[in-house]
C-alpha cells in the first residue's frame, strides 16, 4: 500500500526517535579541548511532493551550538556527478560537533538525490552527456524552486524552505572537470562573499559580476544569485574532477571551510591561509594565457620539476618551461609544448574541459588548434 505524507512523517519520526534514543543524534564533544561544550545535531528532512504523487526526503544535519551567531550552510552535489562535496560534508560535520562554540551549522551533504541515483548530473540525462545537455532540471539554476514545477524544482523548494532561507552565510560546492583547477567563485561586488572567499584554501579564485539585482527574476536563478539577492554571503567551491573523490580535493574543502567558520567565529582560532600568492581570475582575463596545439597528435604531459608526479593542474610553471609534448600524427615528429609564461596551470589537458561525462573527451588526442593549457600569472 501507497504510504501518505502522514504515514511517511511518522515512520521519519520514530526513525529520529531511536537515533536520539541511541545517542546518534544527539552527541557531546568530550575531548580535553572541548569538555565543557555540547553541541546538539539533528538529522531532519526537506520533502518534496514529486510529479507521480511520491514523496522524496533530502536529509541534512543541523548543528547548534545554543548560542546566539552565524547560520552558516554548506550545500553539495545540487549535480549527481559532482560528489566529492559528500565527504567534506560528512567531516564537517564531526568538526562541527565538537567544535562549534556560537551560532549553527546546517549541512546538506546529497542536494540532488535523484540525480546521484543515476549517478548523472542531472535528472533527464542519458549516457554521456554533460550538463549542457540538460532542459530544465539544472537544479543550481532552478532557485528557489517551485512547488508545482517539475521534481528538480520541487526538490529546490522544499531544501529551499526546510534549509536554505534559515542560513545568513553559504557555501555551494560542485566539481569541474579533471582537466580544471580546484578553484573558488565569488561575486566582486558582494564584501561579505569576498571575505569568505578570502579564507578558502583553493590556489585559484574568480571574481564574477553579478549584475543590477532588481534585473534577476527572482522567478528561476542560480543558487549563489539567489543568496545575494537574499543578502547572503555565498562562495562556490568547485573542486577538479567529477564522477570521483580526491582525497586533496575533499582536503581542500574541509580546510576552506574549517577557515570560513573561523572567520565568522563560530568555530574559535586563527584561519590557516593557503601559501603562497593566489592565482586571481577575473571577467577581464587580463592575467589569463592560453596555449595552443601547434599539431595534430597525441598530447603527453611532463614530469614536475621535481619529477615525482606528472604535471598537472594547479602546478606551477616557469616561462620557457617544457610542459609536455604531442607525437604528431602526420609524421610522428615530437613537438615540445613550452610555457610562453610564468604561472598556474588553470586548465591543463587535451580533452573537453567542461566535463567528465564521457570517455572520448578525455580521450589525450588534440587537433592543431586546441587549447592545451591556460596558465594565470600573479
Amino acid at each position: 500500500m501507497k504510504k501518505n505524507r502522514r504515514d511517511f512523517l511518522k515512520i521519519t519520526s520514530m526513525v529520529s526517535y531511536s537515533l536520539v534514543s541511541a545517542g546518534i543524534l544527539n552527541m557531546s564533544a568530550s575531548e580535553k579541548d572541548y569538555k565543557n561544550r555540547f553541541n546538539n545535531v539533528t538529522l531532519n528532512y526537506a520533502i518534496a511532493t514529486l510529479e507521480d504523487g511520491s514523496l522524496l526526503a533530502t536529509p541534512f544535519w543541523r548543528v547548534d551550538s545554543g548560542k546566539k551567531g552565524s547560520s552558516l550552510l554548506l550545500i553539495s552535489a545540487q549535480h549527481g556527478n559532482e560528489v566529492q562535496g559528500v565527504e567534506v560534508a560528512r567531516q564537517f560535520k564531526e568538526i562541527c560537533v565538537k567544535q562549534l562554540v556560537t551560532g549553527s551549522m546546517w549541512i546538506v551533504p546529497m542536494a540532488n538525490l535523484l540525480a546521484i541515483r543515476i549517478r548523472r548530473h542531472s535528472i533527464d540525462l542519458g549516457p554521456e552527456q554533460s550538463g549542457n545537455f540538460t532542459n530544465g532540471h539544472d537544479m543550481n539554476l532552478v532557485w528557489p524552486g517551485d512547488v508545482g514545477g517539475n521534481n528538480t524544482e520541487r526538490i529546490a523548494y522544499a531544501l529551499d524552505q526546510a534549509v536554505v532561507r534559515h542560513c545568513s552565510h553559504a557555501v555551494d560546492i560542485h566539481c569541474y572537470s579533471h582537466c580544471l583547477a580546484a578553484n573558488v567563485m565569488v561575486f566582486e561586488d558582494c564584501k561579505p562573499s569576498r571575505l569568505m572567499a578570502h579564507f578558502t584554501t583553493t590556489r585559484f579564485i574568480t571574481y564574477q559580476r553579478f549584475g543590477h539585482l532588481d534585473t534577476i527574476s527572482f522567478r528561476k536563478m542560480s543558487f549563489r544569485q539567489l543568496m545575494q539577492k537574499r543578502g547572503v554571503g555565498v562562495i562556490g567551491l568547485e573542486f577538479s574532477g567529477q564522477f570521483q573523490m580526491k582525497e586533496r580535493q575533499i582536503q581542500i574543502g574541509l580546510k576552506s571551510l574549517v577557515n570560513i567558520a573561523k572567520h565568522l567565529e563560530i568555530i574559535e582560532g586563527e584561519p590557516q591561509l593557503i601559501e603562497g600568492l593566489r592565482a586571481v581570475r577575473s571577467h577581464k582575463s587580463e592575467n589569463t594565457y592560453e596555449v595552443y596545439a601547434p599539431c595534430s597528435g597525441i598530447f603527453m604531459p611532463t614530469q614536475r620539476s621535481d619529477r615525482k608526479v606528472t604535471l598537472t593542474t594547479g602546478n606551477y610553471v616557469d616561462k620557457n618551461q617544457l610542459m609536455g609534448h604531442i607525437i604528431r600524427e602526420s609524421d610522428l615528429k615530437t613537438v615540445s609544448i613550452i610555457a610562453p609564461v610564468a604561472g598556474y596551470l588553470w586548465q591543463f589537458s587535451s580533452g573537453h574541459p567542461g566535463f567528465d561525462a564521457s570517455l572520448p573527451s578525455q580521450h589525450p588526442y588534440t587537433k592543431e588548434g586546441n587549447i592545451i593549457a591556460i596558465i594565470v600569472t600573479v
